[in-house]
């Protein structure tokens, strides 16, 4: 009976151990659970501030790619397009001087009075001086008629004219802007017609030739002819001089009782089918910068990955 004190403070003592370590262990729980939630929203913050980030960079380029183009304008000039000024955007009534020193202007109101451009141009025919010109022989402004248009009909009739009656007309005879065998051919009639010259045979040939340059394709084509050095000299001198190119790759020449000789092979260039020029970001957890991969299809198409989110 003398030890039952002694026992039950024991118990109590116990007891209290217990409660204490289930105390403790609650709290390691506790704090062990707000340690991992905080871990996570720590790397789900740094995350979304990476998505963030790039995602503004994906909108500085747009902005700075329809300035560069002359799409929108710039109506306070603060050097970006805020909402306001790109939901009152048409780019059919943008008035090309408030978009200076971008693309657009510099095609139509640079690059479409270009004295070199305009000495190389086609020659004038009958149909062009009347398309071109006013009754009082003055070239007509298309810019300030487009400028002046109602309606998108009239303005895109006016642009059409404006690139027939300008330096502009040159660049798809320089280099047409798909591939078309038939008006090749007419190319190469009209130097021979100036050079007096009826080739035996002229045809596109089938082989397949790459070239170095991106964005450029090439149609090979032969030609022969036997007759006068005069006229072998004159065709050679109009190719070289033609706005089109025409790069002689192989050139055989013979002389024989006729004159001479000559088989040629050459190849003729256009503009191969663009790719879309945006790219395509994406952004990961774990690494140091964001992946860009070009020529696909969306740059706002950005694959947010949250790989190893929660990982150590």
């Amino acid at each position: 009976m003398a030890n039952k004190p002694a026992d039950t403070k024991r118990v109590k003592i116990s007891k209290a151990q217990q409660i204490t370590m289930l105390e403790v262990l609650a709290a390691s729980l506790i704090l062990g659970t707000c340690l991992v939630v905080a871990i996570f929203l720590i790397k789900y913050i740094k995350f979304n501030t990476k998505i963030i980030a790039a995602k503004n960079e994906a909108i500085s380029a747009y902005d700075q790619t329809i300035r560069n183009v002359g799409i929108c304008a710039d109506t306070d000039r603060n050097g970006r397009l805020n909402d306001k000024e790109l939901e009152a955007c048409n780019p059919n009534t943008v008035a090309l001087s408030s978009v200076t020193n971008s693309l657009r202007y510099n095609v139509f109101e640079t690059m479409a009075q270009n004295a070199d451009l305009e000495s190389v141009a086609r020659r004038r025919s009958e149909e062009f001086e009347k398309l071109c010109y006013n009754e009082m022989g003055n070239r007509i402004d298309f810019n300030q008629l487009a400028a002046q248009a109602t309606n998108d009909a009239d303005r895109q009739r006016y642009l059409q004219s404006l690139k027939a009656c300008s330096a502009l007309r040159v660049i798809p005879d320089a280099l047409p802007a798909r591939k078309n065998t038939e008006a090749l051919m007419a190319s190469l009639n009209e130097i021979f017609i100036e050079s007096n010259w009826e080739p035996e045979n002229i045809a596109p040939r089938d082989d397949r030739i790459t070239t170095e340059i991106e964005g450029v394709e090439v149609v090979p084509v032969s030609l022969r002819y036997q007759g006068s050095d005069a006229v072998v000299l004159s065709v050679l001198y109009n190719i070289e001089k033609s706005i089109r190119e025409f790069d002689i790759t192989v050139a055989t020449v013979e002389w024989n009782s006729a004159g001479l000789s000559l088989n040629a092979q050459a190849n003729a260039y256009y503009l191969a089918e663009q790719m879309s020029l945006e790219g395509e970001t994406t952004v990961r957890a774990k690494g140091s910068k964001p992946t860009t991969s070009a020529g696909t299809r969306s740059l706002t198409n950005m694959s947010s990955q949250a790989q190893g989110l929660t990982d150590d």
